[in-house]
């Protein structure tokens, strides 16, 4: 793959991460960079960030129930779920890209 088509695809989705939504851009920015391995924010987003960027299945109840309240919505909750998993994958394409590349560079 090539690298500018990752870093086009890259800034696509973040663009869409902090794009219009009921919660604030500059949190959701946090949350995707929190589960993609960068930085931290506040509670009770950054258990779930954390959570979700290293292991989403282990997810609980408590956990978005805490996000839930805080943010005062279903809408808003998910908002923040979705930000933290295109963190979360974004993480996941990264080291993929890497691995990829070595690997081409290390056979020509």
């Amino acid at each position: 793959m090539e690298n500018s088509s990752h870093t086009e695809f890259a800034e696509a989705l973040r663009k869409r991460v902090t794009g219009p939504g009921v919660t604030e851009s500059a949190l959701r920015q946090a949350v995707f960079n929190r589960a993609a391995g960068r930085g931290v924010v506040e509670e009770p987003y950054d258990e779930l960030a954390a959570q979700i960027g290293t292991a989403a299945y282990r997810v609980t109840d408590d956990q978005v129930d805490a996000v839930r309240q805080r943010t005062g919505s279903d809408r808003a909750a998910l908002e923040i779920i979705l930000a933290a998993a295109a963190g979360a994958g974004m993480r996941r394409w990264d080291a993929a890209a890497h691995i990829i590349a070595e690997a081409t560079d290390a056979t020509s």
